[in-house]
């Protein structure tokens, strides 16, 4: 039987070497206006640059009484090692992933409590961001800004189960007691998300998987705003390359999800349902595509190939896969 949980949130935050990035991130918490119970559930992911003590004197000296701050090391290199150690550690029932770089509306905490008590059926919650750069935006971020998670997650309030049916990771609210039930069914992450700079990432998409293989919902509310703050170390294309190479990866790695939940199977035959001589085509198109001097042709090329290279020699990772989900979901309530 679930433990029940006080009503209210816990802002679990987890970082990595993120101290200069925290003191924005925590005006903007301190800056909340609500009147339910509230806590920040800090985590630091092996930071090497004082992150911790930073972010502890910091709080301590500028934080507000209306949340209570606790904060915790966690050694193993991994965001959702952080998470899951922040998400044992909350005292509340709703949790609230705030990353260091997430400027929270002061609304945020408030509106996104209001959602989950009038809708129980919510598995998680999600809202929308804008970029806030450190320095000149790009002429080339609004058209590859998804991949930075700054878009909206869905066209109107309610429920993106069958729509988008997944959340990026910042900003989005979660039950405990739903992700105790995950625990105690035997669920572990495919995908350990970034561990310090390396790019993958994903586990915030597994999650949402999941709950929905449990039965919860996917919900977006456009009242959940936040700004995503966006370091000039990363306002480049190298930099972005580099992380659509990371996500071709994660999206393979989650594709036994889909599967489950569709009943549609990824292989080669369904690549050659279109006809050899189509795929033939779509072959050439996409190695002539390899050599363009536009980003954007070069960077859907290098997916297409990516995505044929995981189909034909990570096979029996896959097949793994799915039969570890199978496993835990045997478990899962009627």
């Amino acid at each position: 039987m679930n433990k029940v949980y006080t009503k209210g949130v816990s802002i679990v935050l987890c970082t990595y070497n993120g101290r200069q990035r925290l003191e924005a991130t925590f005006k903007h918490l301190a800056a909340q206006q609500l009147n339910v119970p509230c806590e920040i559930i800090f985590v630091d992911n092996a930071s090497t640059d004082g992150t911790k003590e930073f972010a502890d004197a910091w709080w301590q000296n500028n934080g507000i009484s209306e949340i209570s701050y606790l904060s915790f090391d966690q050694p193993i290199p991994g965001k959702s090692y952080a998470q899951n150690l922040g998400y044992e550690k909350a005292n509340y029932n709703y949790l609230l992933v705030c990353d260091d770089d997430n400027w929270l509306c002061n609304t945020y905490v408030q509106t996104a409590f209001e959602v989950m008590e009038a809708n129980p059926e919510i598995g998680a919650l999600g809202g929308w961001c804008d970029a806030e750069f450190e320095g000149v935006k790009p002429s080339w971020f609004d058209e590859q800004a998804k991949y930075f998670a700054v878009a909206k997650q869905g066209s109107v309030s309610g429920d993106i189960t069958l729509k988008k049916g997944c959340l990026y990771g910042a900003g989005m609210v979660l039950n405990k007691n739903h992700w105790l039930e995950l625990k105690a069914l035997g669920f572990e992450h495919l995908l350990s998300c970034r561990k310090g700079n390396n790019l993958s990432s994903g586990g915030d998409t597994e999650y949402s998987y999941a709950l929905r293989l449990l039965g919860y919902k996917i919900w977006y509310d456009d009242r959940l705003y936040f700004k995503h703050y966006m370091t000039e170390g990363r306002m480049h294309l190298e930099y972005l390359s580099r992380l659509r190479k990371a996500m071709a990866y994660s999206n393979f790695m989650v594709l036994c999800y889909s599967e489950l939940l569709t009943g549609k199977k990824q292989s080669w035959s369904k690549v050659l349902n279109k006809g050899r001589k189509a795929f033939l085509i779509e072959l050439f198109n996409n190695t002539v595509c390899l050599f363009s001097r536009n980003f954007e042709e070069k960077e859907a090329a290098k997916s297409y190939f990516r995505y044929l290279y995981y189909l034909t020699f990570y096979k029996k990772e896959h097949l793994k896969n799915i039969e570890f989900v199978t496993g835990w979901l045997k478990g899962k309530r009627v």
